[in-house]
């Protein structure tokens, strides 16, 4: 829909990102409309782990939205260069998701649809931020509201899309967002992803039908908890997937302290047995 500069607000000398939609496309009142609704919905959330959008701006025929900027790299050039991370930062970023898009749903009913490794930025500072709502959907609250959405069949990126998103169920919740970060989870700690085909055709039609491969053939070893949570993320039937964000943080937040906990364990018998002196103290990606 629009390309994204890094840009400086004139009146504040704030950095920040500026996303202008296609001149192309500022004609077309239907893209225009969602790049409306794109900076809308985005604009009624404030969270620490979502991109902040600060409003929405048109000058002649140039439309734009004024974001936060986030300088680092994103969750799929971290993949690239480090491999499979570590199972307890694959935890933290699930938890940093999951209270992100949690809050989104609680606060105006807003599920994103295109949960991605792309979409996930890791800040220089470690922060993660949730950016991009451009195919975000927000279900009706009340009699009376239009709900914003988008047309076509399949909304979202095909590696990580959920069944029914795929087949086009018109009915979406924020379980399309928790099979979508569990695609990416399972992608971080594997390095592979959760399909493979010869072409976008056959990987639709395994993303549609296809339960996906224990991730403890491609990561042996795994820790048992979170290969039982990605695989029940990653279900087919919604209707088995964790029953809200509650549940996802809640697990992620275990798993992550039950690994810290066995790694400081480690890391005290490794000192005390002389060899490696290793600070416990030592803060855990």
């Amino acid at each position: 829909m629009g390309v994204v500069f890094r840009a400086r607000h004139l009146f504040t000398d704030q950095i920040v990102a500026l996303k202008v939609l296609y001149p192309i496309l500022a004609g077309n009142l239907t893209y225009l409309r969602r790049f409306q609704a794109e900076a809308e919905s985005a604009t009624h959330l404030d969270h620490p782990n979502l991109v902040k959008v600060y409003g929405y701006g048109q000058r002649h025929l140039t439309h734009f939205i004024c974001m936060e900027y986030v300088e680092g790299i994103n969750l799929r050039e971290m993949i690239q260069r480090e491999g499979a991370l570590s199972e307890s930062t694959v935890a933290a970023i699930g938890m940093c998701v999951a209270a992100a898009l949690h809050y989104a749903w609680e606060t105006v009913r807003l599920i994103h649809r295109d949960v991605k490794p792309e979409n996930l930025l890791v800040a220089k500072d470690g922060r993660l931020k949730v950016c991009d709502l451009g195919i975000a959907k927000r279900m009706a609250s009340k009699p009376g509201d239009a709900p914003l959405t988008r047309t076509g069949y399949m909304l979202g990126t095909p590696h990580y899309i959920a069944p029914e998103q795929l087949k086009g169920a018109k009915e979406l919740d924020y379980r399309v967002d928790i099979y979508s970060l569990g695609a990416t989870l399972f992608h971080a700690v594997t390095g592979q992803t959760i399909h493979t085909a010869e072409n976008e055709f056959s990987l639709l039609m395994k993303q549609a039908t296809e339960p996906v491969k224990d991730p403890r053939d491609a990561m042996p070893g795994l820790n048992h908890d979170l290969a039982e949570l990605l695989l029940q993320m990653l279900d087919l039937d919604p209707s088995r997937r964790p029953v809200d964000w509650c549940g996802v943080y809640d697990a992620l937040f275990d798993i992550y302290q039950k690994l810290n906990a066995a790694k400081t364990k480690a890391q005290i018998r490794l000192s005390a047995g002389g060899g490696n002196d290793l600070d416990s103290t030592q803060p855990v990606p």
